[in-house]
């Protein structure tokens, strides 16, 4: 799959473009057409921690990325009134650990407050998967959080940055799924995850899942993501991914 900044974007096939120009019905059930909903106007994003190896700080940007289209963080850029209208009313970000107390430790001598247990976390839209220096077994009820999390209809999108595709693929989220990781990683997991379709791409995304190979490129499959959740918003969007440093999409062509 390809990974460039339009790799989210889907387009009808040659028979879809004939079975469209020829059919006599215009009902969007025979059409096969379907809408995207319009985004929330608030999000719950969680971040898992799973033991208490130190996590990678660059890779944490991806959620401070997200946060940026809240309305609270774009009041802060003297933005125009039509940008701050379309602004997310609240973008929730929590920190969930097994036992939910205490803080967990970030590279660059910085520590974090966990906010949840598994046990009183409320259902996110996102689940994000930083990476960490962990090479241990993923526990359990970690993989039961995350599969009950991403089986909810009301789930968006569940996403590892860089190595924390160590602890998804052990979710078994990936089962014979596209994913990619970190290069150093890539012989050892698909030996050991020879199921899972890896690929050597900045990053891949698979349904609901999205994994990224670093987390600069995580960054970019963020923006991806967001630019395909929040159509709805694009004033807002445009804002805040330029805001970051992100490239406009014609940038790219």
């Amino acid at each position: 799959m390809s990974s460039t900044p339009r790799a989210y974007t889907h387009f009808p096939s040659q028979a879809d473009l004939f079975y469209f120009c020829t059919t006599s019905s215009t009902s969007e059930e025979d059409l096969n057409i379907h809408y995207a909903p319009p985004s929330k106007s608030s999000l719950k994003i969680g971040v898992l921690v799973t033991g208490q190896d130190q996590l990678q700080l660059l890779d944490l940007a991806a959620v401070d990325l997200l946060a940026m289209i809240s309305r609270n963080r774009i009041s802060k850029y003297n933005a125009a009134d039509e940008v701050l209208e379309e602004a997310v009313d609240e973008i929730d970000i929590r920190y969930i650990s097994e036992s939910g107390e205490g803080s967990f430790p970030i590279t660059s001598f910085a520590r974090m407050p966990v906010t949840n247990s598994f046990e009183d976390a409320p259902q996110f839209d996102v689940l994000i998967i930083p990476g960490s220096f962990s090479a241990g077994e993923l526990p359990t009820t970690a993989a039961s959080f995350v599969t009950t999390q991403s089986s909810s209809s009301s789930f968006t999108a569940l996403m590892s940055i860089s190595s924390g595709i160590q602890e998804l693929v052990q979710s078994g989220s990936l089962h014979q799924k596209r994913a990619t990781c970190p290069a150093t990683m890539l012989s050892a997991l698909r030996h050991r995850f020879p199921e899972t379709s890896w690929q050597e791409t900045p990053w891949v995304r698979q349904d609901k899942i999205w994994s990224s190979r670093s987390a600069i490129s995580g960054l970019d499959m963020v923006a991806a993501w967001m630019r395909e959740y929040f159509w709805d918003r694009s004033t807002a969007l445009e804002c805040a991914l330029s805001t970051a440093g992100i490239a406009p999409l014609d940038d790219y062509e």
